[in-house]
């Protein structure tokens, strides 16, 4: 039984293989400053990233007049803002120059909207969840002579 035995001479680094590996490392060190000096941070985590994604929910404001027939403003008049799908109510009363305002609403409900004084009523306003207006101004006219 005769064995064999190979002899490898040992694997030189040349030039190149040198240059390769130099070149990766700055690569890689070119990429890392190009990814700290980009606004938002390192990356797709970035604290500009992460402001993007997590959006904060867009809030109406439903705000207006109280008036009557007449167009004179109308001072006390319950101004009644009803969300169509929980039916909770929130009232305001109107100022000295008959204005209402109804703030932090949310954009992903329907609502309706009326004046009453005295047992008087004025039209109800609808006010859909796809308008996408935030900031919605109405003028409720009250069925009295002042």
């Amino acid at each position: 039984m005769t064995t064999r035995m190979t002899i490898r001479a040992p694997r030189m680094r040349t030039k190149t293989n040198k240059l390769r590996a130099h070149r990766w490392f700055l690569c890689a060190i070119a990429m890392g400053a190009v990814l700290v000096a980009a606004p938002g941070g390192p990356g797709p985590w970035g604290s500009r990233a992460l402001a993007e994604t997590t959006k904060v929910p867009k809030l109406r404001t439903v705000e207006g007049v109280v008036c009557s027939k007449e167009g004179a403003p109308i001072q006390g008049a319950v101004v009644y803002l009803q969300d169509s799908k929980s039916l909770t109510v929130k009232s305001y009363l109107s100022d000295s120059r008959g204005r209402f305002h109804f703030r932090q609403l949310s954009m992903s409900a329907d609502f309706d909207l009326w004046a009453e004084l005295n047992g008087k009523r004025s039209k109800t306003k609808s006010i859909s969840q796809f308008n996408s207006k935030t900031d919605l101004n109405y003028k409720l006219k009250l069925p009295i002579s002042k």
